[in-house]
């Protein structure tokens, strides 16, 4: 049974927040965390937050980094603000990158978030 639709992954606190924001603003259940290790076992992550979603305004971003490597299965990523070479959009991540344009962001997530 899913927890919540979003799991926000504020690696970059305000980032988070405002992020947390916008999806309360339209009515998307999400749970923010600091990390993503404190959405330990990872191997489960997809069963509980189908789009885990990362915001960070540094350079380099350790979610997807995570995500690339396999060790968050059956999950869709969406990156905030990381200008990290290895993101690159398809059809399982989105990247936006700052100043963030939150219609576009609803957008997407509204589309990755499963209806029922």
């Amino acid at each position: 049974m899913r927890e919540r639709p979003v799991l926000i992954v504020a690696e970059t606190p305000s980032l988070g927040a405002a992020i947390a924001d916008l999806l309360e603003a339209g009515h998307i259940e999400y749970r923010l965390v600091r990390s993503i290790e404190e959405e330990r076992p990872l191997e489960s992550l997809g069963r509980r937050y189908p789009v885990v979603l990362a915001a960070t305004s540094g350079y380099l971003c350790p979610t997807a980094r995570q995500w690339l490597n396999g060790d968050l299965p059956h999950t869709r990523l969406v990156v905030v603000g990381s200008r990290d070479p290895a993101v690159v959009d398809d059809e399982k991540i989105r990247r936006f990158p700052l100043p963030l344009d939150p219609d576009r962001l609803m957008g997407a997530v509204r589309t990755l978030v499963p209806v029922g």
